[in-house]
């Protein structure tokens, strides 16, 4: 088999006497729509926040292309090609939507501080280039004819889409969705579904976190099911559902029976 393109081995996160994550094993292969799911309190954004650099694992490793990133600060991990948005909705509102998705180039810029001041040729050709990406990102979401205005001024469902565009200026090979529906009504699932299905077809792997089972049954082509920070599951969307350990996690077992 082909190396997996994130993996995640024996991963443990424990925040004082509490296990938040407890050995987690996962392979992602690229090209793959994989999601993240679990009753609340069961670790999946913590899963997130060490993939990122934001929380460093106290046991277990993670590599992506083979390379060990545990542990590795997020500006780093971030270059290597990974990129995600978060459950709460973070924009600099007061910018323009165009704004806020040159910011995520960043990190791919090369200029500087000196290229900042000076502005030498290849510092104006990196600019166009990230204008360029920019407006993609923006057309694929559907916000490119809203480039010019302030992100506040976007409704709750194109600011969801708005952190997918930032995050996708960076050229990532895996987008780390988190709870990108929540909050939508039906019709802007309807879209946003379509829209990680075009993205995933531009070959970016896509690892999400949800809590709207529909959405996710619909969309990942497999799913991992956590609870307590464990491992239950993981499987094909109906192996998941008819599963007794992920009918129990989310109902009880009394309801199970």
């Amino acid at each position: 088999m082909s190396t997996p393109l994130l993996e995640l081995s024996g991963l443990t996160i424990r925040f004082g006497g509490l296990t938040a994550v407890d050995r987690l094993d996962m392979k992602i292969p690229v090209s793959n729509i994989r999601a993240l799911i679990g009753p609340n309190g069961a670790g999946k954004s913590t899963v997130f926040n060490a993939i990122t650099g934001i929380y460093r694992p106290t046991e277990g490793r993670i590599t992506f292309q083979g390379q060990d990133i545990t542990g590795k600060h997020p500006y780093r991990i971030s270059a290597l090609g990974i990129a995600r948005t978060f459950q709460n909705i973070r924009l600099y509102k007061t910018l323009s939507v165009l704004d806020n998705v040159r910011i995520g180039a960043h990190g791919i810029g090369r200029g500087g501080l000196f290229g900042a001041i000076v502005r030498p040729p290849g510092i104006k050709a990196e600019e166009r280039r990230i204008n360029e990406a920019s407006g993609d990102a923006l057309e694929l979401v559907g916000l490119l004819r809203k480039k010019d205005e302030r992100a506040d001024s976007l409704s709750y469902g194109e600011q969801r889409r708005l952190e997918i565009a930032r995050a996708l200026v960076s050229a990532p090979q895996i987008l780390l969705l988190d709870e990108p529906a929540a909050g939508m009504n039906p019709q802007e699932k309807e879209r946003l579904m379509l829209m990680i299905q075009q993205i995933a077809a531009r070959g970016v792997t896509i690892f999400l976190v949800e809590h709207d089972m529909k959405f996710v049954m619909d969309l990942a082509q497999q799913v991992t099911v956590l609870d307590h920070g464990r491992k239950i599951c993981t499987g094909t969307p109906d192996e998941v559902q008819s599963n007794l350990s992920v009918i129990e996690a989310y109902l009880g077992k009394e309801e199970a029976v």
